[in-house]
């Protein structure tokens, strides 16, 4: 999928990924493909991001955990989350086979912190920031279960607009 929209494409949006994955695995995997199609990543966006504004964070993670749930079931994220070093997650979620409150126990807090942007305001902005970092050059804002959505987007809005010569 990668491959393909780096050569067909002007962006791919991303689920489930973590910003170190997009970093070490995504981004050269789209810039080889790209070079080899002789062009570079000027207009290619890559999108990604779970987020939750919010003063509860132990729901906020109990609800993307019930999120990732399905996915960790899956071959093709399951070896993503290997290849982003949650190997020890997988592996615990398969120990834990037919028990859904200890395969959801299983999908650490590492993880979850790593993949989405949980808590206030400025931490949702300093995790959007390690996105953009990372080479996610527009990061989206979607909902987390349990969550207020319209709360997220306003505290993500105000962050960005708070941060001199940054667009909204």
């Amino acid at each position: 999928m990668i491959r393909l929209a780096a050569e067909v494409a002007d962006g791919i949006v991303l689920w489930d990924c973590p910003s170190s994955y997009i970093r070490d695995v995504v981004l050269p995997e789209i810039a080889a493909v790209r070079w080899a199609t002789g062009r570079d990543m000027t207009g290619f966006d890559v999108d990604a991001l779970a987020a939750a504004a919010t003063d509860d964070v132990p729901a906020a993670v109990s609800g993307i955990r019930e999120e990732l749930h399905r996915y960790f079931g899956l071959p093709f994220y399951r070896a993503m989350f290997s290849a982003a070093g949650y190997d020890a997650d997988v592996v615990a979620y398969d120990a834990a086979s037919g028990d859904r409150d200890a395969q959801l126990a299983a999908i650490s807090e590492r993880f979850v912190f790593d993949l989405c942007a949980i808590g206030d305001g400025p931490t949702v902005a300093q995790v959007l920031d390690r996105y953009r970092q990372a080479g996610a050059a527009n990061p989206m804002i979607t909902h987390i279960r349990g969550t207020d959505f319209e709360s997220t987007l306003h505290a993500a809005a105000e962050q960005r607009t708070a941060v001199p010569g940054a667009s909204s």
